[in-house]
């Protein structure tokens, strides 16, 4: 059986959205959900300690899981649930979970911070930086419109998000729209600028293909759609994501400092989209 997907819940709406849109994607892929929510221990004299059971945070905790467990079970009854209160730093704690986790679902703001943020500081704190695929979910779980959506650049050395967003077509039996951004460099935009256009697009187009292969023919029920757009990865992502269910992108897999190791793409898209996004990190890579 495959690995479970984790929900972090918080007691907000985003966190259980993130539950919703979980425990769908769980009865879809036929594994099991779990639900964490995470305490920061009690400290006294440098150390930190589990709180006891009758401690108002942990208490608060154990309802938080129950509802949320409640109201996975009310959308898809057939998935298995299980709970668990952690403790610690929620990112921290969550991006641990992940070596044992198909993905990680949390909301795109949780309960603190300030009001006007498109997106908390767990979901930047996951996202790029866990192993495997961290979805962040924002608003309530809209109509289904039956489309995937990925980024791709050819150039990259792995692809791990078009890995996961053929398996998701394939679970949710959805059309995979692959949107693949480009632009000439300062440089060329001369007087063979059309020319260049040209054979570039078309040269770009056939590598395109050409990465998307393997994947097609390990996945050919999955109808793939590639959309070519001149311009700012960012926008076409954001605007392929009003008709999609999920974008699907990936991180850099490599830098020191934190906001890098996201990326300028991801970090865009999540701010921006109109829907769930997935940011997939290469196995092994988390920062």
């Amino acid at each position: 059986m495959a690995e479970p997907i984790v929900a972090g819940v918080d007691g907000s709406r985003g966190g259980l959205a993130a539950v919703v849109w979980a425990a769908d994607d769980a009865a879809r892929r036929d594994c099991d959900l779990r639900i964490v929510h995470v305490v920061e221990p009690f400290v006294h004299g440098g150390r930190a300690y589990e709180r006891a059971a009758d401690d108002p945070a942990r208490e608060e905790g154990e309802l938080q899981l129950q509802e949320a467990a409640a109201v996975a079970a009310g959308f898809r009854g057939t998935v298995r649930v299980s709970t668990e209160l952690l403790y610690g730093d929620t990112a921290e704690v969550l991006r641990a979970q992940a070596d044992e986790a198909s993905a990680i679902v949390v909301g795109s703001r949780g309960l603190g911070g300030f009001t006007g943020l498109l997106l908390g500081s767990v979901a930047l704190g996951l996202a790029g930086h866990a192993a495997g695929p961290v979805v962040v979910v924002r608003g309530s779980p809209a109509m289904m419109r039956g489309e995937i959506v990925a980024g791709l650049n050819p150039q990259d050395p792995e692809h791990p998000a078009i890995d996961y967003a053929f398996k998701e077509a394939e679970a949710h039996g959805a059309r995979l729209r692959v949107v693949h951004a480009w632009d000439l460099p300062s440089s060329r935009l001369g007087r063979g600028f059309p020319r260049d256009f040209d054979i570039i697009a078309e040269a770009r187009r056939e590598e395109v293909q050409r990465v998307l292969s393997p994947w097609s023919e390990r996945h050919p029920g999955v109808a793939v759609t590639v959309s070519d757009y001149r311009g700012n990865p960012v926008a076409a992502l954001c605007e392929a994501s009003v008709r999609a269910d999920l974008v699907v992108v990936g991180s850099r897999g490599r830098g020191a400092i934190r906001s890098a190791v996201l990326g300028s793409v991801s970090h865009g898209v999540l701010h921006y989209a109109s829907c769930p996004v997935a940011v997939v990190r290469p196995r092994g890579r988390a920062g």
